[in-house]
């Protein structure tokens, strides 16, 4: 009697935990077309996102907030994890990490009327460099600041990096070319789109990934499932679709009726 009454407890503990892990609570931010609350599925790696909860029977209730505060609410437990950032050692103490949902990269942005060629990071050095606030750019050029001396400043959004890149006020800017050249085209004229272009030479290649808090009650749980699915998706085909969809320019809310 006591095995089956014992047994019965474990089944309605499973049961419970299942159910409470229905829905997960993710922040997010704008960096359109790859995460945004004005793309279609809130951009590729948030619908990549989806799929992958999707498959694993999980739905996804999402905050919009500025990256800073989008990482440190779901740091805080607040909300139980974040979409989506460069893998860390730091934010290993924090969070469970997935596995990489895309990969990309950061290129320097500059006016086609000024000439810039650069190798190594001696070559940034005298350059009036524009970064936004919450994004990592990876340890190297992190550590390549205090080493060369390099003059960074530091605004909230990337539109006004390009407003300050336009206007003289910096030489160049750090982002990533799909990213860069989406902002462009939604916030700014042909004509100052065309003044801009970026170099070639990748200043950071790294992963983007989902980050799970570790405060999250159901955290390891979720962190399997997303794993799992996004696996799924992989072995499936569905990620080289969105990808598709990606480059043909309809990660696009307005496009709201479409299939795949």
């Amino acid at each position: 009697m006591r095995i089956v009454i014992l047994s019965v407890v474990l089944i309605l503990s499973t049961l419970t935990v299942s159910n409470a892990s229905t829905t997960i609570r993710i922040t997010n931010g704008e960096w359109e077309p790859y995460l945004s609350e004005y793309s279609y599925e809130f951009g590729l790696v948030s619908h990549i996102i989806t799929e992958a909860f999707k498959q694993e029977g999980i739905s996804i209730e999402w905050g919009f907030f500025p990256w800073k505060r989008s990482l440190e609410v779901a740091r805080s437990g607040l909300w139980d994890a974040s979409a989506a950032w460069m893998p860390t050692k730091k934010r290993e103490e924090d969070f469970w990490i997935s596995e990489p949902v895309i990969n990309t990269s950061f290129v320097f942005f500059y006016l086609k009327e000024k000439k810039f060629h650069w190798e190594s990071y001696i070559d940034l050095k005298g350059l009036h460099i524009g970064l936004t606030r919450g994004y990592s750019y990876g340890q190297a050029f992190t550590d390549a600041i205090d080493e060369h001396d390099l003059i960074v400043d530091i605004t909230t959004k990337d539109e006004q990096n390009f407003q300050r890149l336009l206007h003289g006020r910096m030489d160049i800017f750090p982002n990533n070319p799909v990213v860069g050249y989406a902002q462009l085209r939604k916030s700014f004229t042909p004509e100052q789109q065309e003044r801009i272009t970026h170099h070639p030479k990748a200043l950071v290649t790294n992963s983007l990934n989902l980050l799970i808090s570790k405060k999250c009650k159901n955290g390891r749980l979720f962190f399997e499932k997303f794993n799992a699915g996004l696996k799924k998706l992989k072995n499936n085909g569905r990620i080289i679709q969105m990808f598709k969809y990606l480059n043909s320019g309809k990660y696009d809310k307005q496009l709201d009726k479409w299939n795949y």
